[in-house]
């Protein structure tokens, strides 16, 4: 196919005389449909950025020191780091606990449930959607799924992994940004030993493999971009196992383009994996805590993984790059005074040796791939 370009103006002569068309009547190019669709391809792109952080974990010791007279106040101590979430076109988090409020008795460790206004909490940090599958969605049996559902629904959080009922669990989470889906899927290893009720399957999503490569199959045609939650690992160890390690490459291999890791309450490795079919696969194997309560070092220690997404409107081709890295800290005074920080001003709250931890939280970070960016401020 040709298309042909022809200028047809009336333009002015610089003596304001005005020059006949076929002047300007001219064939400019002959350009071929290939190169017209090679130009699309290339200047013609929707780009949005997308980021994910680990867990948003509310121990008793978290809500009674933010308890006032009227409530929960969570948002005032996560103002240093809330506005890199709120800049953000799309925004992932781990929901750990359910959010029952007082009606479903208060609670930390080891069987949770927080207040309402930790729902306040997740929509401050501008979230779109958060996973509830992980091992305290069951903590308040089926009443508190569908209490954190009923409370992220009234602030326009999407959740993903838990389920109100079986048509619920039917429903594809799928987030539009600027014309681009991008699809959700998430997972949980067990529910802290507490059985799923009989005949209500659908109230959690649990790790089986089979189960995971179906869904992924039945989503990925219907979407840009694939994002997986999987709610795994060994708590409080550095490095995914072997077997670990396996599964999230082998959910690469069919077709997400991120993997996100939640649980070990500890910062694992991001790498970034090259698939058999030539692409990429971003892997971050554990996100740690992003604001809890725990008290040990490398438990305070979480962060935000930004991701620029690139989608190409000629070929639909969308690639995630520039795979950027803040580390964050939570600060307190033992179990008063939480405040959720970056880690590279920490040495103004008083963590010793505070750029000694920050070189050992981007080495270790890095230690798959150096292609991850270790950054103070995302911009």
């Amino acid at each position: 196919m040709k298309i042909m370009m022809f200028v047809l103006l009336s333009l002015p002569f610089g003596n304001g005389e005005v020059a006949d068309y076929e002047t300007y009547d001219k064939e400019l190019a002959q350009v071929s449909g290939e190169t017209i669709h090679n130009v699309i391809n290339t200047h013609f792109q929707t780009s949005f950025s997308f980021a994910a952080t680990g867990d948003v974990l509310i121990h008793d010791h978290l809500y009674e020191d933010v308890e006032t007279e009227s409530g929960y106040d969570f948002i005032s101590r996560v103002d240093e780091v809330a506005p890199y979430l709120q800049k953000q076109d799309l925004v992932f988090m781990n929901q750990e606990t359910p959010i029952g409020g007082e009606d479903l008795r208060l609670s930390g460790y080891p069987m949770f449930n927080a207040p309402l206004e930790a729902a306040d909490l997740l929509e401050y940090f501008d979230a779109d959607i958060v996973s509830f599958a992980n091992n305290h969605t069951l903590d308040r049996s089926t009443e508190g799924v569908e209490r954190t559902a009923d409370i992220l629904n009234e602030k326009g959080i999407e959740y993903v992994g838990a389920n109100t009922s079986p048509e619920d669990a039917e429903r594809k989470r799928i987030m539009e940004v600027d014309g681009v889906e991008v699809g959700f899927l998430a997972y949980t290893y067990g529910t802290n030993g507490i059985p799923v009720p009989e005949g209500e399957d659908h109230l959690v999503n649990l790790i089986d493999m089979e189960t995971i490569l179906s869904d992924m199959e039945d989503l990925r045609d219907e979407v840009d971009m694939l994002v997986v939650s999987m709610h795994q690992g060994v708590e409080y160890e550095p490095y995914p196992r072997d077997e670990h390690v396996a599964q999230f490459e082998q959910i690469a291999e069919a077709g997400a383009d991120i993997v996100l890791g939640h649980h070990p309450h500890v910062l694992q490795p991001v790498d970034i994996y090259e698939r058999e079919d030539g692409g990429e696969t971003v892997i971050a194997y554990s996100l740690a805590n992003f604001f809890s309560a725990q008290q040990d070092l490398d438990t305070k220690l979480g962060g935000i993984i930004e991701f620029d997404v690139n989608h190409k409107q000629g070929t639909g081709d969308t690639t995630v790059e520039g795979v950027r890295f803040m580390p964050t800290y939570v600060h307190s005074e033992e179990y008063d005074n939480f405040e959720l920080i970056p880690l590279a001003d920490a040495d103004e709250y008083g963590l010793e040796d505070a750029d000694g931890v920050y070189q050992d939280v981007s080495d270790h970070m890095q230690s798959y791939t150096e292609e991850l960016e270790i950054v103070e401020y995302l911009e």
